[in-house]
């Protein structure tokens, strides 16, 4: 028995819970003026009725095109969760270490408890004399969740040349890019790119997501998915990703202004930080009596204790509306605590 992987118990990471909530969530990172159309019709129209292709040959060959790359450096997920757990599986034996810059998503630090791997977070200034021998497996958000911390190209082209003189592997999470301005993130066979774009696109039930990598990786990942590891209405969405950039010109720019507007809200109630991205962080002391308090009132946020900030909450913009009801909910939290 002492073979079988540890019974780990799963974090809540934002969004729904089994209990029922109906009032306003903001622990959810996602673009409030989704579901994109186009992806959206494309995910109705999927044949549900029968089996979608194994192989994904056309899904992948669209995303290929669109990156330039090839299809075999194409994987397909339900979900970055998916992925990583089988970037783990594949690449970061018992025994071995995992480096994040910062605390890293949730489920990529379980999926290292049950394979017995250590994960250590390093700040991003300390990140480069870390990675050596013995180290399997580098993870960066790019930007991170829920520090909007970001690398630059030529720190990124750093990491993946000291990932590939170790032997290690570069994950860069990029399930909030397309929320802050472009970075090229570099190729080479060190490197795994993790797209979920249903973050930016509004659509995160579907669970659309890929990643970019060397064929010798993708074939490892592969290896590890059972067969029809996605469904048609997902891999229709994916593969629509192409023709559906228009909804993201149209909102990105309003979720940026939206974000920028709720720090400057939250700004007299506690130290806010925020980089861009749709969410932001504030602290309220006790972030999880706040959260809380919060909740009582019918408003989620998500307290940060998971990722080693406990005394901060994370929001994500909604509506200036809806905005505007977090901040004097917070306020008034706050308020009776202080007083």
């Amino acid at each position: 028995m002492s073979e079988l992987p540890p019974l780990i118990a799963r974090v809540q990471h934002g969004g729904p819970t089994a209990e029922a909530f109906s009032g306003l969530d903001f622990s959810v990172n996602a673009n409030p003026y989704g579901p994109n159309p186009v992806l959206l019709r494309a995910l109705r129209e999927a044949e549900h009725a029968h089996y979608p292709d194994p192989t994904y040959r056309a899904v992948r060959g669209r995303l290929a095109e669109w990156h330039g790359v090839a299809p075999r450096e194409v994987a397909l997920a339900v979900g970055a969760s998916d992925l990583l757990h089988r970037i783990v599986r594949a690449f970061v034996p018992p025994g071995s270490t995992l480096l994040s810059v910062h605390a890293p998503f949730g489920e990529l630090a379980r999926a290292a408890a049950l394979n017995r791997a250590e994960v250590c977070v390093v700040p991003p200034e300390n990140l480069l004399d870390e990675i050596r021998p013995g180290v399997a497996l580098v993870y960066v958000g790019h930007p991170h969740n829920p520090t909007g911390h970001r690398h630059s190209e030529r720190e990124l082209e750093a990491l993946a040349a000291a990932c590939q003189r170790a032997g290690a592997l570069l994950v860069v999470d990029e399930a909030y890019a397309p929320f802050v301005p472009a970075c090229r993130v570099p190729r080479g066979p060190s490197v795994v790119r993790v797209l979920s774009p249903g973050k930016a696109h509004g659509l995160v039930g579907a669970r659309p997501a890929y990643a970019l990598a060397a064929p010798e990786t993708v074939e490892r990942l592969d290896n590890l998915a059972p067969a029809w590891h996605v469904p048609a209405g997902t891999a229709a969405a994916l593969a629509a990703l192409p023709e559906a950039g228009a909804f993201l010109t149209e909102t990105l720019p309003r979720v940026r202004e939206d974000a920028e507007a709720l720090a400057a809200a939250l700004r007299p109630l506690g130290p806010v930080r925020h980089h861009g991205t749709p969410y932001l962080t504030l602290e309220v002391g006790n972030a999880v009596t706040v959260a809380s308090r919060v909740l009582d009132c019918g408003v989620k946020v998500r307290d940060c204790a998971s990722y080693g900030l406990p005394e901060r909450v994370r929001v994500s913009t909604r509506s200036p509306q809806e905005n505007a009801r977090l901040v004097e909910t917070l306020g008034a939290v706050l308020e009776a605590r202080h007083g």
